[in-house]
């Protein structure tokens, strides 16, 4: 049977959500004073920090407050079912690490899914005041109104890209071979961070976002306002992605259709 989904409400309780991550987040951090977080890795290579626990917290409280269906799967804690029709794609804290630290290289990633289409998305980042959020088909609001941001860039070799990669062992492999790309373009920084690159691209300020060995938590709220504003969003050799997994994907690119397209080239004969 399929599931009734008012979008308008769901979508109002993921700002909701968001919003009461940004409370939790902007209160806890301390530029300056990581000591003063609880902190612990969960696995090698991954960072969690009571700020993570806490926004996890009130966002997964919110939606279930707000009576909205879906099970949750978060970066964080899950519920519900595997086989579950809807699914709430959270991570409550994109870029532990510069968080950690007292940078602004974070956001807060919200987004749902109905089987392999991204239903709706909200991505946050409270450092810089900016609030994305789209519902698939009716366009995408920058903090409430509506926004269609202009492409930063036309030429690859002019522009900034964005790029994470995935730990050290999958840096040691992309070094080896898979990164011949990178002199091509303009500019290449790294945020550590998914949801902070994607948001620039969104807001027009940066022109390609490039990440390796990514999961949907990560990626879902800023692929889905990505494609609501008419950009490209596809795997390393160009071809869309597919949604209704939950598995890691090897390299998935973000970008304005013209740098996009001179990016999947490039990638293709690094």
């Amino acid at each position: 049977m399929t599931v009734r989904l008012n979008r308008d409400k769901a979508l109002g309780a993921a700002l909701e959500a968001s919003e009461a991550a940004a409370r939790v987040l902007l209160g806890m951090s301390a530029p300056g004073e990581s000591g003063t977080l609880k902190q612990w890795m969960k696995s090698p290579g991954a960072l969690v920090t009571e700020a993570d626990i806490e926004s996890d917290r009130a966002i997964s409280e919110t939606l279930k407050r707000a009576g909205v269906p879906g099970r949750i799967l978060s970066e964080e804690s899950r519920s519900g079912r595997a086989s579950d029709e809807l699914t709430w794609l959270i991570d409550p804290l994109c870029g532990t690490v510069p968080y950690s630290t007292g940078m602004q290289h974070w956001g807060v990633n919200i987004a749902l899914r109905r089987g392999g289409t991204l239903e709706l998305a909200v991505l946050a980042l409270p450092p810089l005041g900016e609030t994305l959020s789209a519902v698939r088909g009716k366009g995408v609001k920058r903090n409430g109104k509506g926004w269609s941001p202009r492409a930063p860039g036309m030429r690859l070799s002019d522009v900034t890209v964005g790029l994470e990669v995935d730990g050290g062992e999958m840096w040691t492999r992309l070094l080896q071979r898979g990164l011949g790309w990178v002199p091509k373009c303009g500019q290449v920084n790294t945020f550590a961070s998914a949801a902070y690159p994607l948001g620039l691209v969104c807001l027009g300020r940066l022109s390609a976002f490039v990440i390796y060995g990514v999961e949907s938590v990560h990626l879902a709220s800023g692929a889905a306002i990505a494609l609501e504003l008419g950009l490209e969003v596809t795997d390393g050799k160009g071809d869309h992605i597919d949604w209704s997994g939950d598995h890691e994907r090897p390299c998935v690119v973000v970008g304005w259709p013209e740098v996009h397209a001179q990016l999947i080239e490039a990638m293709g004969r690094s």
